[in-house]
């Protein structure tokens, strides 16, 4: 059991460097463009609320595109630590925690469809 919770420390931070490191390059690629980009053709942010026209954005090289997936990494991250959580403590059999970690992981959901629906 032990060794189980090491590795998930272990697992936690491995997932939250990356998230917070993949964030983080697109956050200044995205501050690059804009540094660069004609500022009469940078489309709002609120243009790049759905996934499709995020990664259009991106494509495009909008920078406002690429801030807002690198927002959205970064909140998604605890969200990916919750349910790698979920899965470690199922392999362990720890039923309670992995009941505790579900009702998180369903309140984050709500809350972020709540966020996504208000905006």
């Amino acid at each position: 059991m032990k060794d189980e919770i090491e590795r998930l420390d272990i697992l936690i931070g491995k997932i939250l460097r990356i998230g917070v490191a993949i964030s983080l390059i697109l956050m200044v690629v995205g501050a690059i463009l804009l540094v660069f980009k004609n500022r009469n053709v940078v489309l709002p942010y609120f243009n790049y609320l759905s996934l499709r026209s995020l990664l259009q954005g991106m494509m495009q090289l909008q920078p406002n595109a690429w801030l807002m997936g690198g927002m959205l990494t970064l909140i998604l991250t605890p969200v990916l630590r919750v349910i790698s959580s979920i899965f470690v403590f199922a392999q362990v059999k720890d039923w309670r925690y992995v009941l505790i970690t579900s009702i998180v992981l369903v309140i984050l959901l709500i809350a972020i469809l709540f966020g996504v629906k208000a905006a």
